[in-house]
């Protein structure tokens, strides 16, 4: 390799290294730090590179990587923001034990974020780069610019990672696994054949056999057990190549029996005698049934406190289809009341639902659907009439000794409107036994999270349960049992006062803004989830933690926003994106006069500060007739853009002006979505909320009724309460997940006020908006707490629903129809334990 040339594009910044087959190179242009040995923050950076990436250091992080090959190592490093005392550093040792001086070490008079590069020789076949950043988290060095030109005889050097052991598999189940073949040599390594994975054991998506896998590289390839029968298996893969040949013992047993549930599932340990006044199972097998408080829809307890129940082990096991109203029409006519109904227009018949036909899989006394989050009507065969789509939950399955042998079943579901975000929560009951018996189903709705529609449902439902292997149960049930170890620890919120009892706390002062009509809020603080209960109106709700919540407009926050601040993150020219190049229905001019959209930014989009608009009111446009009726009440994609594109009136220069528009972060979504090139949404549930441990209640959205099938993005989400209070601590931790910042620190910032810019005023001194957050200036209030300047900042959506991030790291939500947004009481009481007024 040309040294002289590779120093020069060190210093310039502005060439391509043609990789040499014996070299080494590790620029980070592949997006990623993998093999690397981290500690502290540790991230890949797209603003100061070698290129387009570099991997960045702060607050006394350090990454460590040992390469196969010696000879002339290059290395670069630049800084940041560095301060008397902090430092970056690099290290190269041919032990990884002895690191004498520092290669390059740069201090606060060399941060001005320009590489400098050093080279020194290797010899050993092995060397070790280490670079340390000594300062706080507000300090960064860049790492880049890495090659080791090798002196010794380039060679390949195989590494297997992964395992082929799958455990229990239920009989007509899969399960896979992904193993990786590394080249950790300094020469092309080349992976002739992968033989041996025989029956029941298989081979997918294999990107390795017949493949030349390039030095300091991987190549991966999926391993499938699909038991055909009960028993155990095993066999041996080989992995043929121009290394050393490599083998992996693959072992399997297939099972006619789910596998027992982990610990971390709840077990119910009674006797059985559980206190029956309704739905016993003479009444589950009769012909009529009356709305009731839903705790007779549970064991006897809510679900926060099932180990005290009397229910015991269920003695079946609930595994194939449940099927409602068997042989009727595709809808269900239900009984119901109503009220609030002439504000809901694009109701057809509220009291009719679509066919209910699907399947389910118990382990212990946990029963899950494998259809998860918002499951569209229109998919499971009903008319484009239909008013609701289903969202299922997992619910609980136990034995009563008045049950004749039948096993009882309790799974929460919603209902939520067609195209909309009004969600209405209810519960269905049956008893059933292993041979297929099964009573009717006692399905009962009272209680939402819809302003407009207050809605009472019931029914005694004919059903039919067809035993079955229901494919992937072992890999749902995993994932369930995931999900409940991923929630956070949770407490009743009376716990809050117990246990901070020198703070004199009043919870009844938490909600009681949204008392009129309260669904459930709480609070996240020391890592602690404090939860009231969820009100419906007819007792609280028994599973709770499973309750859907709908966003509204908490998802222009955390989901447009945050998709932006994830594009940013990877791609910091996505800051700059402009909405006329990326949305052709905003590109058309009148009169050859150019399209109002073509000065504005996405991020202006975001922060309702486009310039164009009718009404000067912070909120006059958003509930105008107009609006309603051509934007919310209207479902595909081109009826959407067309009004948001053409409805308003440039009346102002871009970021001078807040008018809230739910159709502008439409267009913002839009934009992104055309930058991206792909399916945005699915990269924030793939890259944020499934690292984030969301549930899978999030990985699904509303969209458009058309091919484009677009997000909605300023609403449509569906949250469980242990969902809303990590997207708030998400915010509080700027965007950092696992050590990682996923996304873009500055905006994130910028959404807690603290990167300087405090946004465009809302509704008075007191309200700003920014990034999707609004703010609130604590010491403006009448008897403040705080002093003038002490913003909070929080998420809202429509009706009553909010995620405030207080600066005492405490998350509080609430979720309501109450028409409030207020949190003062909160805010007392949680001052009580620790400073809410921030810095």
């Amino acid at each position: 390799m040309n040294t002289t040339l590779f120093n020069s594009c060190l210093l310039l910044a502005s060439c391509t290294i043609l990789p040499v087959s014996a070299d080494i190179h590790e620029d980070f242009e592949d997006g990623d730090f993998n093999g690397w040995q981290t500690t502290g923050t540790v991230a890949i950076n797209s603003t100061k590179a070698i290129g387009n990436y570099s991997m960045r250091l702060k607050g006394g992080a350090s990454a460590e990587r040992s390469f196969a090959a010696d000879g002339d190592v290059s290395v670069a490093l630049a800084a940041t923001s560095l301060e008397t005392g902090d430092y970056c550093d690099v290290y190269v040792s041919e032990d990884g034990q002895n690191w004498g001086s520092s290669l390059i070490n740069l201090n606060k008079n060399q941060d001005n974020g320009v590489f400098t590069s050093a080279t020194t020789t290797t010899s050993g076949g092995t060397t070790y780069i280490r670079y340390v950043q000594t300062g706080s988290a507000a300090d960064y060095c860049y790492a880049d610019g890495i090659s080791i030109v090798g002196a010794g005889v380039p060679a390949p050097s195989v590494a297997v990672n992964g395992s082929g052991a799958f455990g229990t598999v239920l009989v007509g189940n899969s399960a896979s696994t992904v193993i990786t073949v590394a080249n950790n040599g300094n020469a092309d390594l080349n992976v002739t054949s992968i033989t041996g994975a025989v029956n029941p054991f298989s081979l997918a998506n294999d990107n390795c056999s017949n493949s030349t896998v390039a030095a300091g590289s991987d190549c991966s390839v999926e391993l499938v057990f699909a038991p055909t029968a009960a028993g155990s298996y095993s066999a041996t893969l080989s992995i043929a190549n121009n290394d050393a040949e490599q083998t992996l013992a693959l072992s399997g047993t297939g099972s006619n029996e789910p596998p027992p549930p982990s610990g971390n599932l709840a077990v119910f340990s009674g006797d059985g005698n559980v206190a029956r006044s309704q739905l016993s199972l003479n009444q589950l097998q009769g012909s009529s049934l009356a709305m009731m408080d839903f705790s007779h829809y549970s064991h006897g307890v809510p679900e926060i406190n099932s180990e005290n129940s009397s229910a015991k082990q269920p003695s079946n096991t609930f595994q194939g289809r449940l099927v409602l109203n068997v042989g009727n029409s595709t809808l269900m006519n239900f009984n119901e009341t109503t009220s609030g109904r002439a504000q809901a227009g694009n109701y057809n018949n509220p009291a009719m639902l679509p066919a209910f036909d699907f399947e389910f899989v118990q382990v212990g006394s946990h029963i899950i659907p494998k259809n998860r989050g918002l499951v569209v009507s229109g998919n499971i065969g009903a008319p484009d009439y239909a008013d609701w789509n289903y969202i299922l939950e997992p619910g609980r399955v136990w034995d009563e000794n008045n049950d004749a042998g039948y096993s009882r079943v309790a799974i929460p579901f919603a209902l939520q409107e067609n195209q909309a975000n009004c969600t209405h929560n209810g519960i269905l009951s049956f008893a059933f036994k292993d041979d297929g018996s099964i009573t009717n189903v006692a399905v009962q709705v009272g209680g939402e999270t819809c302003l407009y529609f207050q809605y009472d449902m019931w029914k005694l439902v004919p059903a039919q349960y067809i035993p079955a292997a229901v494919s992937g149960a072992a890999n749902l049930i995993a994932d369930y049992e995931s999900e409940v170890l991923n929630r956070l620890p949770l407490k009743p919120i009376a716990e809050l006062a117990n246990d901070y009892p020198s703070a004199n706390i009043n919870v009844a002062n938490i909600g009681s803004e949204q008392s009129s009509a309260p669904t459930t809020h709480g609070v996240l603080y020391n890592g602690v989830h404090y939860a009231a209960p969820c009100s419906t109106r007819h007792g609280d709700y028994p599973y709770c933690s499973v309750m859907s919540l709908p966003s509204y407009s908490t998802a222009k926050t955390a989901v447009a926003n945050f998709a932006f601040a994830l594009l940013v993150e990877q791609n910091s020219a996505a800051k700059n994106m402009m909405v006329a190049s990326h949305v052709s229905e905003c590109q058309d001019s009148i009169n050859g006069t150019a399209s109002i959209w073509s000065d504005v930014t996405v991020e202006n989009a975001l922060d309702m500060a486009t310039g164009n608009y009718r009404l000067a009111s912070y909120e006059g446009d958003e509930g105008s007739t107009a609006t309603v009726n051509e934007f919310f009440l209207t479902f595909t994609h081109d009826e959407k853009i067309q009004h948001a594109c053409e409805r308003y009136i440039r009346k102002a220069t871009p970021n001078t002006h807040f008018s809230y528009h739910s159709s502008d972060t439409y267009i913002a979504g839009v934009a992104m979505d055309n930058y991206y090139s792909g399916d945005l949404f699915t990269k924030l549930v793939d890259e944020v909320y499934k690292p984030l441990t969301l549930s899978p209640v999030t990985y699904t959205t509303v969209r458009t009724e058309d091919a484009s099938a677009d997000p909605y993005w300023s609403h449509g989400m569906t949250w469980h309460a242990d969902d809303m209070v990590k997207l708030g601590q998400l915010i509080n931790d700027r965007g950092v997940i696992n050590g990682q910042q996923v996304l873009n620190g500055a905006i994130m910032d910028d959404m807690l006020l603290k990167g300087g810019d405090l946004g465009l005023e809302t509704y008075g001194s007191e309200s700003r908006y920014l990034n999707g957050v609004w703010t609130y200036d604590m010491g403006q209030r009448s008897n403040a707490l705080c002093p003038a300047g002490s913003w909070v900042s929080y998420m809202s959506g429509y009706g009553g629903i909010g995620i405030v991030m207080f600066p005492n790291n405490a998350v509080y939500y609430y979720v309501s129809d109450s028409g409030s947004f207020a949190f003062g009481g909160a805010e007392a009481e949680l001052h009580k334990i620790s400073n809410i007024c921030g810095s």
